[in-house]
């Protein structure tokens, strides 16, 4: 199977090296053409243009947002221009809005498409840990399957609708932002009242919270990381999608606009670089720990 990749982000760069290192036929475009470069001498063919992957069999998008996806997907034209042989497997976090028009503008041109967000930080796409929600036509979906085995220890069928996979990634970053606020506030409660929080960690997660989200969030709180994989602004663009995807649906989420609010705060007091679980650390901040 040959295999294009758009997009050499932290995400990007650990799906192509995976890729690479299963010995797949690979070629890559990044709009910074510096960042492809490195990938040459681990066996990758440097395309110059987008238009130079539609030889693959499938063409897998890892951009950071909408605006990402719209400029070099549909303002281009690339999307109209794509063969129908080559498969578009969106493996981006995008908007409810912009995954709906994705699948209808592949609807139009006849070509085929699946969404498929992934749940995990970069090491996890560089060792195949990665989580995978799809959704699309079912042949389109039995064609991305092998790069599925490839990319994740287990992948999800959300059904044949493309942008059912966005709002189901959308809806569990919003939980997620939901978690490491309220486990910050719950540490700074303990904190203030003399308990060590990592012993309140400790405690949760053995016994009714026992989740990965708790433990690991919980701990990138007490020891932050000096080179974050994931922002907190990339976790005030997770849910900010969510409000819009609320917006778009006419479901309220009043939580959301209060995370959106905290994380608005956090950046302002300078922690928007930082790892999302340091939304936990201003929370601890404000109630002066």
């Amino acid at each position: 199977m040959k295999i294009g990749l758009i997009g050499l982000g932290q995400m990007g760069r650990g799906i192509a090296h995976r890729l690479l290192d299963h010995g797949c036929a690979l070629s890559v475009w990044n709009r910074t053409a510096a960042a492809a470069e490195p990938f040459r001498q681990h066996g990758a063919i440097i395309a110059t243009e987008p238009d130079g992957l539609f030889d693959a069999d499938v063409i897998i998008t890892m951009l950071a947002d909408d605006a990402a996806v719209e400029a070099v997907w549909i303002t281009s034209g690339l999307l109209q221009r794509m063969p129908a042989t080559a498969l578009h497997l969106n493996m981006a976090s995008v908007s409810l809005h912009m995954g709906q028009q994705l699948a209808a503008l592949h609807r139009a041109a006849g070509s085929p498409y699946v969404s498929a967000p992934v749940f995990g930080r970069p090491e996890a796409a560089a060792t195949g840990q990665l989580d995978i929600i799809a959704a699309g036509a079912a042949m389109a979906i039995t064609r991305c399957e092998p790069l599925f085995a490839v990319l994740g220890r287990r992948w999800f069928n959300a059904g044949t609708e493309a942008p059912c996979a966005n709002i189901v990634k959308i809806a569990r970053n919003f939980l997620l932002g939901s978690i490491i606020e309220s486990l910050g506030e719950a540490f700074a409660l303990v904190q203030k009242s003399g308990v060590d929080p990592a012993l309140f960690l400790d405690i949760i997660t053995s016994t009714s919270m026992n989740a990965p989200a708790y433990k690991n969030y919980g701990r990138l709180m007490l020891e932050p990381p000096a080179q974050p994989t994931f922002s907190l602004k990339l976790g005030l663009k997770d849910v900010e999608l969510a409000l819009a995807a609320g917006n778009d649906t006419a479901v309220p989420l009043p939580l959301a606009t209060l995370l959106r609010e905290q994380h608005l705060a956090a950046i302002t007091h300078g922690y928007g670089d930082r790892d999302w679980a340091a939304l936990g650390n201003y929370v601890a901040a404000r109630a002066g720990l």
